[in-house]
């Protein structure tokens, strides 16, 4: 059934690229309770934000007939003008493709869903549903050579290495290599200095003292075997999650030789602080600096991160990143394959 989605929206994306000629349109319809009457819907493009078209609520409902396709992308705002501090998003991605979209309200995300074109039907449930009945994500990208495809690789899915990303960039067919998202990859991928398969690269930051604290000096340490690069934050709340079963497995694994340097991005220095107290992280704790968004450290961009939590392997030994975005138990099984001793003295320990 899989294959057959794939297959639809594969067809279909194919003759948009080729065939977006004046005469394809899409139409836009939708309703709902939120809706505010004498108000304005408005199309905004997903790239550069201009407003592509527009309509007036009316009855609780509106209905937009559109030819300008922008970077197929778009958001739906809603406000009594066109003033951006008056503007209220009110929906996820919609992909602007000839067809007829229905925009449904779902009370779970707070926002309108597209559906009722392949693209908007796949992402929608792809949202609802999540990736996990997937053997293979990244399937969904080969699959998808397009603008869904982008959007995917931009922030629903973890990328991949930097070769195997590079790799998907690379199969997109021409006409889509000069779509803005498409070069803003390659941009992020071409700056990537670390990931599986190439050596660390440096991290510093300063330590709960004021001291600095460089990821080099963790992985050099005498009895260190293999480093997890782990970006964080205190206000992060799936940081926060995982920090309870990532102590469990740092105090499972640390004395053969497994370690922690924590890189976080708070802006609040206490916060973090107390964080490190609260959750009882008695592994090497730093913190970045950086100004304005945490994306512009220069590690950040340099690990290629799309979000945190997110973290690396490093074999100390060779200094070569082995792994990355290991959480819960996939961080625990490829531990315990690095550390067949410590684990089994661990399941005997437990059987008595």
């Amino acid at each position: 059934m899989k294959n057959l989605v794939f297959a639809v929206v594969a067809a279909v994306s194919v003759l948009f690229l080729s065939g977006c000629v004046s005469g394809n349109r899409y139409v836009i319809e939708g309703n709902g309770e939120s809706l505010v009457d004498g108000h304005w819907m408005y199309v905004m493009d997903g790239e550069d934000w201009s407003i592509l078209d527009s309509a007036r609520i009316e009855n609780g409902s509106f209905r937009i007939e559109g030819s300008d396709f922008g970077s197929q992308t778009a958001f739906l705002y809603m406000g009594a003008n066109s003033a951006p501090s008056g503007l209220y998003q009110v929906s996820d991605i919609v992909f602007l493709e000839p067809g007829n979209v229905s925009m449904e309200y779902m009370q779970d995300y707070d926002m309108f869903l597209a559906y009722g074109t392949p693209m908007n039907d796949l992402y929608s449930r792809l949202i609802i549903e999540g990736i996990e009945d997937y053997d293979d994500p990244l399937d969904l990208v080969r699959n998808n050579r397009n603008v869904l495809g982008l959007v995917l690789m931009d922030g629903f899915l973890v990328m991949p290495s930097k070769s195997e990303t590079e790799e998907l960039l690379d199969g997109f067919p021409e006409s889509m290599k000069e779509h803005p998202l498409y070069v803003r990859l390659r941009e992020t991928v071409e700056a990537i200095k670390a990931d599986v398969g190439l050596p660390y690269c440096d991290v510093e930051g300063k330590d709960t003292d004021g001291n600095v604290l460089r990821l080099s000096d963790i992985v050099s340490r005498k009895g260190v075997c293999y480093v997890l690069l782990d970006f964080w934050a205190s206000w992060c709340a799936p940081c926060r999650e995982e920090l309870p079963e990532l102590v469990s497995i740092y105090g499972q694994y640390h004395r053969s030789g497994f370690e922690i340097y924590g890189i976080s991005f708070d802006g609040n220095q206490q916060s973090w602080k107390d964080a490190i107290r609260e959750f009882r992280m008695s592994w090497p704790n730093a913190l970045a600096e950086f100004s304005g968004n945490a994306s512009t450290s220069p590690f950040w961009t340099a690990y290629g991160v799309s979000g945190i939590p997110s973290n690396f392997l490093i074999d100390a030994s060779t200094g070569e990143v082995i792994a990355k975005n290991l959480h819960g138990e996939d961080l625990a099984a490829e531990l315990e394959t690095l550390f067949p001793a410590e684990a089994g003295f661990q399941t005997e320990a437990g059987q008595r």
